[in-house]
């Protein structure tokens, strides 16, 4: 009987340090950051409330055209087992967000250059849809890569900036392909370009077009530095605080809604996500399963989805939104005429 009662009262005890001990464990789960992000859906807003203009007609528009965003946040251990049992909740690693080292100060930075350029790129494509005319203005055309199999691999480096082809100034990529003029392939022509700040002047080999051996390249991949474009009348779009890229394709299903006097797609509620570039392409973007359950909870009725994005898309938890795949602005300017 005493050992007994002895038993009896020392269960408290330990009851009360496994608590301690469970709470000390929760504590210091709590504290520590994991190498991932949790992206859930973010806030929804109407891309053709964004955009302002003047000195120009604008049509009133009857529908609605939905921009979808995703919250992100680094977890602990704690919010990472909430994530993964939330299906509307996604973890996903570090390095698919955020740069090895970037600071915070730099990260968005980076995000706000490039929502900056997706909305003059955005403006751009929908203006030239209409009609107007663009003229885009760029410092120099920068080398992306350069063809390992080419002769330019032995005297051209990634970040290179051309400034002049056979002493043809060039600030744009288009521009390179007019001044190789009548060049033909095994020709050596000479560029201009300047690398860490310094000029410098280099011959190269010409290869082929694998779809046209009679037309010349150097074996590069280019892009325009820092691009800038002179719009015929005032225009902006405000983003607020939103960064990155992905809501280019609304932004110019904006643009062209309120500027254009035909309308894309009469009474509907669109929703849609996707980046595009000034030749129309729309591509990828992150996060893509947040946002179909944001666009139905918002009361879309389709959303436009990137081609590349539509299997995942498809796994997102939904009940009868339809998504639709698209690649360019072609194929969604189609689909909005089809609905």
């Amino acid at each position: 009987m005493i050992e007994s009662a002895r038993a009896g009262r020392r269960w408290p005890i330990v009851i009360a340090c496994v608590a301690l001990v469970m709470a000390g464990l929760l504590i210091g789960a709590w504290t520590i950051t994991l190498p991932y992000y949790a992206f859930s859906p973010g806030p929804v807003g109407d891309a053709l409330e964004a955009v302002s203009a003047s000195e120009v007609e604008i049509y009133l528009a009857n529908e609605e055209l939905l921009m979808l965003t995703v919250s992100s946040q680094e977890v602990n251990p704690i919010e990472a087992f909430l994530a993964g049992i939330d299906p509307t909740v996604d973890l996903v690693a570090r390095e698919a967000v955020r740069r090895p080292d970037e600071t915070d100060e730099e990260f968005v930075t980076r995000n706000q250059a490039s929502m900056d350029l997706s909305k003059e790129t955005a403006i751009t494509l929908a203006l030239r849809r209409l009609g107007y005319e663009v003229e885009t203005i760029s410092e120099g055309v920068l080398i992306a890569d350069v063809d390992e199999t080419a002769p330019a691999v032995d005297v051209l480096r990634p970040d290179d900036i051309i400034t002049a082809v056979d002493g043809v100034t060039v600030s744009l990529p288009e521009d390179i392909g007019a001044a190789l003029g009548d060049n033909k392939p095994g020709d050596v022509i000479t560029l201009e370009l300047t690398r860490d700040e310094e000029n410098l002047t280099t011959e190269v080999e010409l290869i082929a077009r694998e779809d046209d051996p009679s037309a010349p390249l150097i074996g590069i991949s280019v892009g325009a530095l820092n691009p800038r474009f002179e719009f015929p009348f005032p225009i902006d779009i405000d983003a607020g605080l939103i960064g990155g890229p992905s809501a280019g394709m609304m932004y110019t299903l904006a643009v062209m809604e309120l500027l254009g006097p035909e309308s894309l797609s009469s009474g509907h509620v669109i929703a849609g996500t996707g980046t595009i570039d000034v030749e129309g392409n729309v591509g990828g973007i992150g996060g893509v399963r947040q946002k179909v359950v944001a666009a139905e909870a918002a009361g879309a009725e389709v959303m436009l989805v990137p081609a590349s994005n539509y299997d995942e898309a498809l796994t997102a938890p939904r009940d009868g939104i339809e998504l639709i795949p698209v690649a360019t602005l072609d194929e969604v300017l189609d689909a909005l005429a089809n609905l």
